[in-house]
């Protein structure tokens, strides 16, 4: 599946590339719940606890498989969580190329970093927290897609800057794999005020606020706003969303999250 429209603009180390993402249709993970072992069992000599442990170990597989069916049945029915429906503040907004908005709210910046790679990526507010792999440009100018084995994990474009430095740092992350869903299942999920958090190899933390989040038909992905060559230290997570083709296996459109950097915490910084 791709990102938007072909497109090519020197930056840095590196050029502005025509990113890809997501192809399958995933099935969340399941929750098991074991089976109580009756209170007599307790009075009952060592090996016959020993086959009521057995009998319960079975029903636990049993109950996380059945679970594990109807959870993967609802995932293909109803694929990632819908972004939510903007409210009505009378900003202009785009309809030839946003499908759905979060609004927009400002954010105080903050002093960018020098370069350093992020190793980690926190979202409080959605339970995420993941490592960071790097990702570059193939040689007819798209972005590499972050292989399915490791889709529990993003994936930084190391050829733009890096997140706190001046400029649009891209992550990017799979919605779902051919498995489960993927680092970014629940980043529509995110709202306009959130933290996200960048660890970077230098010990810094690059805290950023979310300003908005959208939602954009493939055709009319904005690779101008994504990684427009600004003079402040920005961040964008990119990943697939809204309606799933199964006849081609992609999403129609991309999820885009924008926020800029409000804070730093330094290497050993303990809090208080």
């Amino acid at each position: 599946m791709t990102i938007g429209e072909g497109r090519k603009a020197a930056y840095g180390v590196g050029r502005r590339p025509t990113a890809r993402l997501g192809r399958e249709r995933a099935k969340p993970p399941a929750r098991g719940r074991p089976e109580a072992v009756p209170a007599a069992v307790r009075t009952q000599d060592p090996r016959r606890m020993v086959w009521w442990a057995a009998a319960a170990a079975a029903v636990l597989v049993a109950s996380w498989g059945v679970q594990q069916i109807r959870s993967g049945t609802d995932a293909v029915a109803s694929g990632p969580p819908a972004l939510p429906v903007p409210a009505q503040t009378g900003a202009p907004v785009r309809q030839s190329d946003l499908r759905q908005l979060v609004n927009p709210v400002p954010v105080e910046r903050a002093a960018a970093l020098d370069r350093s790679a992020p190793t980690s990526i926190v979202i409080p507010s959605i339970n995420l927290r993941a490592a960071l792999d790097e990702i570059g440009m193939l040689p007819d100018g798209r972005m590499e897609v972050p292989p399915y084995e490791r889709a529990h994990r993003a994936a930084w474009y190391r050829l733009g800057p890096s997140p706190g430095e001046r400029g649009s740092a891209v992550i990017v992350g799979h919605v779902d794999s051919k498995k489960a869903v993927a680092v970014f299942w629940y980043l529509t999920r995110v709202q306009p005020g959130d933290p996200v958090e960048v660890i970077r190899q230098d010990g810094d933390t690059a805290v950023f606020t979310v300003s908005s989040v959208e939602q954009f038909a493939k055709s009319h992905f904005p690779s101008d706003r994504v990684f427009a060559d600004v003079d402040v230290p920005v961040l964008r997570l990119v990943t697939c969303g809204g309606p799933y083709d199964a006849d081609r296996h992609a999403y129609a459109d991309n999820v885009v999250v924008f926020a800029s950097m409000t804070g730093v915490r330094p290497a050993g910084w303990q809090g208080g």
